[in-house]
């Protein structure tokens, strides 16, 4: 059993105190929440990077984002940090993650991110054994990979891209290419 702990938050995301095995998210309350991270990246043809599943892990060979739980102790803002180098290998900064959304879920807040950058598919690292593949496509293609039963995501309105405009986005934080 994998012993990685989680802090608890309450129902207005602040910390309980109280630390759980990751594992034990089943014996949280109604009203007990843990935090996990998100994260889109965006590169300059507004093509988002898709990663494939593990095959041995739940829901292998699926397409999804770079998302996992945040630990104890770290920050949303850290624990993104952490997971995009643990399953890609890529060291993004705190000042390129742009929280777009948090989404309050049974028993899990999802802090949503995007990150506008060009990565060079085959410069990325798959470290964890979470990830085999990934690859950058368009919205659209992103909509059919869903519709034909490939993602993790079962509708594409499950997905943040559903309420965000990426140019729109682009132009309130004033990125240029």
């Amino acid at each position: 059993m994998n012993e990685e702990f989680v802090d608890v938050y309450d129902e207005n995301k602040v910390k309980t105190g109280k630390i759980i095995n990751r594992n034990d998210k089943d014996k949280l309350s109604e009203n007990e929440f843990t935090l996990s991270v998100h994260c889109w990246i965006v590169n300059s043809k507004n093509e988002i990077l898709i990663t494939q599943r593990n095959r041995n892990l739940n829901r292998g060979g699926m397409w999804e984002d770079t998302h996992g739980g945040v630990k104890t102790g770290e920050t949303s803002l850290e624990g993104m940090i952490r997971e995009l180098k643990e399953e890609l290998g890529i060291n993004i900064e705190e000042n390129e993650l742009i929280l777009v959304k948090t989404l309050k879920r049974k028993k899990v807040f999802r802090d949503c991110y995007v990150v506008f950058k060009d990565i060079l598919v085959d410069s990325i690292n798959f470290n964890d054994d979470e990830v085999m593949a990934c690859k950058f496509v368009s919205i659209e293609e992103f909509k059919e990979i869903i519709k034909k039963g490939e993602s993790t995501f079962t509708d594409f309105s499950q997905t943040i891209f559903n309420e965000i405009d990426i140019d729109k986005l682009k132009k309130e934080i004033k990125y240029e290419d």
